[in-house]
């Protein structure tokens, strides 16, 4: 079975989130990458909190005069550095960072957070 096509990338990207999309439909990091980003937009005290990173250095991050993609990324990797998600050689393992990131939305413990935004 097919999945229909979505009426835009953010329902498809909010179903994702929540699992309502199979993981091999979509690549696990890039879905992560994408609620990273989501959050640092909207929800970056809770994000801060939940991963004990100074508001400080997701600001630093932004600012560096690179692709915003670059610098979602790098956060990213914070998030794994903290969360112990290293491999040999230390480098993060970016599978497993995504899937913390993902499974700890899935199950609340970033906090209460809507998907949905008024414009």
């Amino acid at each position: 079975m097919l999945w229909p096509k979505f009426e835009s990338e953010e329902v498809a990207l909010n179903l994702a989130f929540t699992g309502s999309i199979k993981e091999d439909i979509l690549q696990r990091t890039e879905i992560a990458y994408q609620l990273v980003k989501f959050l640092i937009e909207n929800y970056r005290k809770k994000l801060c909190e939940r991963y004990k990173i100074e508001d400080s250095f997701i600001q630093e991050i932004l600012q560096m005069d690179r692709p915003e993609n670059e610098n979602i990324y790098e956060i990213m990797l914070e998030i794994g550095r903290k969360r112990g998600a290293i491999i040999s050689g230390g480098q993060i393992d970016e599978e497993k960072t995504a899937r913390i990131i993902l499974d700890e939305f899935k199950n609340g413990k970033i906090g209460r957070i809507t998907l949905e935004r008024c414009k």
